[in-house]
């Protein structure tokens, strides 16, 4: 079975950096940072991987809009709009929430690329997945009324397809520490709903799980099951398929610590603004406050507590997100 069909849309390689004056003053163990806030669509983050794939897909069925689902300060549906843009697709997006008094961060994004905004006025609390699901049909439905050719993605572009652009990432992960002479014992990830870890698992399983991969949930359990996403480890089994291969995936392959959500998805945590800063004030990096800003308040507390060891040395994935710092401001500068 050839792999599925994939567009180049992410500058990859993205760089791997150490993180020197980080390391030494704030988590006493060696920190690298994997930049895929670089990937250059639309200001970079992990989903141009996923979309490459996607998209692919998108294109092979004859789509002309894609519809795609997320938080009004979603990532990955800034993401995917600009990559519809550049395929000269239309994208519609339901946003999770109601429309706020100042349109900024990624929801100014969305509306500078020309995408038809539904907004899903809905608190967290009510979430599930029929909700969502009906969202969707009702979108498509009137789309293919008005002779609209819809693709969906779902939530997060968590999927079987959109997981497979962090198995590849994965395999780059291990050629850049080859290159570099640097062997990681731990990689360290956002999890929200999941896509980008069933991929770096996926990724890890193949490579014979140099390893220890672990997700840093950004919002209690039961998100991406909210959503309509599957598990981990269905996503990390059905990638494989896609690849034809076969994977036992054990307990201890997919890691996901929920010690860092803060008081909700979205809401920034205290720890994960003081991560902001210590990057931005030791590495000039800028992190995001709703999930590499907590992700990273992870890593610091695992290496604080000797999880993981001073002689070891983790990876971070900086999924990107940077655009969402300017609908937080009041949060990050109290």
């Amino acid at each position: 079975m050839a792999e599925p069909a994939r567009l180049l849309l992410a500058h990859a390689p993205t760089p791997l950096e150490p993180a020197p004056r980080f390391s030494a003053e704030v988590t006493g163990t060696e920190v690298w940072l994997k930049r895929d806030d670089c990937t250059g669509l639309a200001f970079g983050g992990n989903k141009a991987r996923k979309l490459e794939y996607l998209m692919a897909s998108a294109r092979e069925a004859g789509a002309d809009t894609i519809v795609t689902f997320g938080g009004v300060q979603s990532n990955h549906t800034r993401c995917t709009a600009a990559a519809a843009r550049r395929l000269g697709m239309d994208c519609h997006l339901i946003l999770a929430g109601s429309p706020p008094s100042e349109t900024t961060g990624n929801l100014l994004l969305d509306h500078l690329l020309g995408a038809t905004l539904t907004f899903l006025c809905l608190t967290p609390s009510e979430l599930t997945a029929p909700r969502v699901e009906a969202a969707f049909l009702d979108v498509e439905e009137r789309l293919r009324s008005q002779r609209r050719r819809p693709f969906r993605i779902g939530p997060g572009g968590s999927t079987p397809v959109g997981a497979l652009g962090y198995h590849r990432a994965m395999e780059e992960i291990i050629s850049q520490s080859h290159q570099t002479g640097s062997r990681f014992t731990h990689v360290l990830v956002a999890f929200g709903t999941g896509g980008t870890l069933a991929g770096l698992v996926l990724g890890n399983i193949l490579a014979g799980r140099p390893f220890d991969v672990i997700g840093i949930s950004v919002a209690p359990p039961g998100m991406p099951a909210s959503l309509g996403v599957p598990p981990v480890a269905d996503l990390v089994d059905r990638a494989a398929a896609l690849l034809d291969r076969r994977v036992d995936v054990r307990d201890e392959d997919v890691r996901v610590l929920y010690d860092y959500t803060g008081r909700a998805y979205g809401v920034p945590s205290p720890e994960g603004v003081e991560a902001i800063r210590s990057l931005a004030r030791t590495e000039g990096v800028f992190l995001d406050p709703v999930y590499t800003g907590k992700a990273m308040a992870g890593l610091v507390d695992l290496c604080r507590r000797k999880v993981i060891g001073a002689d070891e040395r983790a990876l971070f994935i900086h999924t990107g997100g940077t655009p969402a710092l300017f609908a937080y401001s009041g949060a990050l500068t109290r």
